[in-house]
């Protein structure tokens, strides 16, 4: 039996170079409570809900505020996120996020739904995701979903930000946030192949001598 196992593993090893391993690819859900925090947030596993209003509900006629935590002033929150001074826009006031650090693979991706609404009527309010120095807009609802081009460290923030004033208030609600990601397969898998394919070909023939 030992010498059998044997000669399925050798013959195995001359079968796999007639083959590619693919990578897998692994899609996970994202926790965002627990990504970094700063101004008003509240988070659970499956959702996120920032706004720039203020905990004593002075900026509208409306409490929107969500965590009784106000708003991070804008050079506090570019730090936070990471930016330099001006990044979020000269314009912005205050704002608050959420962050996290990814050791992306290219091709790796990342995705969530998304959605802004804004009761701000004197100024356009923004909502952004920001990937390392990068800020992108996020407007109305969506599914958003990027593709990291190249593998790296990448800090990835999501926000919302006043602008031209500290009144006047708006929501970005973030949902079913998930991440893509391609990895090398364990060695445990590989030899498992290995294992899988030498039995193959021993039981196929075994079974041609029978016939």
């Amino acid at each position: 039996m030992r010498q059998t196992i044997q000669k399925a593993l050798v013959l195995s090893l001359f079968s796999l170079s007639g083959f590619t391993i693919v990578s897998p690819s692994f899609a996970a859900s994202l926790d965002l409570s627990s990504w970094d925090k700063s101004g008003d947030v509240f988070a659970v596993p499956s959702q996120a809900t920032l706004t720039n209003a203020f905990s004593d509900g002075s900026d509208d006629a409306s409490n929107y505020n969500v965590s009784s935590n106000d708003p991070t002033y804008i050079n506090s929150l570019e730090t936070f996120l990471g930016l330099n001074s001006g990044d979020l826009g000269l314009d912005a006031t205050e704002g608050s996020a959420i962050k996290r650090t990814f050791n992306a693979l290219a091709g790796d991706v990342i995705s969530f739904n998304y959605s802004f609404l804004t009761y701000d009527t004197f100024s356009s309010d923004r909502a952004f995701l920001t990937i390392s120095n990068s800020v992108i807009p996020l407007t109305g609802s969506s599914l958003f979903s990027y593709t990291f081009a190249t593998s790296g460290i990448y800090n990835i923030g999501i926000g919302v930000v006043d602008v031209d004033d500290t009144f006047g208030s708006s929501i970005l609600s973030v949902s079913n946030a998930n991440y893509q990601s391609k990895s090398v397969p364990e060695p445990s898998i590989i030899l498992s192949s290995i294992l899988a394919g030498g039995f193959g070909v021993m039981l196929k023939r075994k079974h041609l001598k029978k016939a």
